[in-house]
């Protein structure tokens, strides 16, 4: 009966002997990282200026940007730009067969030749010759007009004109063409042939808070930064606030911006950074501020004894990088120019807790 128990206390003591060990292990574990140097990078807090943001989305409008169309029906016969190609002012962009138009602008002129044989006609019935019409009253020089045809005779090589010209699309400034509707061979269309668009300078605009506009004002610089390569920065100038709130409870703001690296295009989408300077605010890293107790709170440096001493403190305006503290009054926490705020390797520290500031 003895063997019987002698393999059993044997597992025993050998299992007590392995978990003993897994102890003393763990033990060494904590206690090689307790002796782990915190190493911590370092601020001196003082007075600098903070550049309080606003942030909202806006779509980009060309500066100037212009619908061009024929001005009469047709064949297109020419296109010599395509879209995103680059046009300067006066150029012929495209035109449509011309035969039809200079047909009936050639009988406009005739028309106009021989209502001006019969307006002379009437005149000297009236009892002035074809030398000098200056003497001739207005009133009797507008009988004279209506009577020969005259008048609808201008129209008609007005309008006449006015179709021939309308057969050809020149640019009106320098830019890129843009949405072209049409090939050559096909008929005009109806609405827009094509847009010129002047990419070197763009209109934003965005939306902001009724609450937002106290620290907005017109001459403002603005960053921009396309959804699209949101690392790209461009700076641009607030132009006008609309004196007008919104059912929404929103103000819209345009600003200008030049298009520098001509990337940006018409109608894309960007987001805009507003940016008003406010001189003279203990500005410290947003990684400086850590959460102890449900509280904010900075751990200043103590170089006599390398501890890190933590600060309770009152967050009043944040940024993409940064925050305005003040002391929190409440807790009684101290904080004074020139202190040593730690800004790194802060996530874990405990009041108090030794650390070696880098160099």
């Amino acid at each position: 009966m003895r063997r019987l128990f002698i393999l059993p206390l044997a597992a025993l003591a050998a299992v007590s002997c392995g978990n003993n060990k897994a102890v003393e292990k763990d033990t060494l574990t904590r206690l090689s990282q307790s002796m782990e140097a915190n190493y911590v990078d370092t601020m001196t807090l003082r007075l600098s200026d903070f550049r309080r943001q606003t942030i909202s989305n806006g779509k980009l409008v060309a500066a100037r940007k212009s619908a061009l169309r024929f001005n009469t029906s047709g064949t297109i016969s020419e296109v010599h730009f395509s879209n995103g190609q680059t046009v300067h002012e006066g150029e012929l962009i495209a035109c449509l067969d011309p035969e039809v138009a200079s047909i009936a602008l050639a009988q406009a002129e005739n028309a106009m030749r021989k209502a001006e044989i019969d307006l002379n006609d009437v005149l000297i019935g009236f009892g002035y010759g074809d030398a000098d019409t200056s003497d001739v009253p207005a009133v009797t020089m507008a009988i004279a007009r209506t009577r020969s045809g005259y008048a609808d005779a201008e129209q008609n090589y007005r309008r006449a004109m006015y179709d021939y010209e309308g057969t050809r699309i020149t640019a009106p400034f320098d830019g890129k063409v843009a949405g072209i509707k049409g090939r050559v061979y096909e008929s005009a269309p109806s609405d827009n042939f094509c847009w010129v668009i002047d990419d070197s300078r763009f209109d934003v605009s965005f939306p902001l808070l009724e609450s937002e506009i106290p620290s907005v004002r017109t001459g403002m610089e603005v960053k921009i930064s396309p959804f699209n390569a949101p690392e790209k920065t461009y700076a641009g100038r607030i132009t006008a606030v609309n004196p007008m709130v919104d059912e929404k409870g929103q103000i819209e703001i345009t600003a200008s911006v030049d298009n520098s690296d001509g990337d940006m295009m018409d109608g894309m989408n960007v987001r805009v950074l507003v940016e008003e300077l406010i001189p003279q605010q203990q500005v410290v890293p947003k990684s400086a501020v850590v959460m102890r107790d449900n509280q904010e709170v900075l751990f200043v440096y103590q170089p006599a004894d390398s501890t890190a001493r933590w600060v309770y403190v009152d967050i009043l305006m944040s940024n993409s990088d940064s925050h305005v503290v003040r002391v929190n009054q409440e807790r009684n926490a101290e904080l004074s120019l020139g202190d040593i705020i730690i800004t790194s390797g802060n996530l874990n520290l405990a009041h108090e807790s030794k650390v070696i500031a880098r160099q």
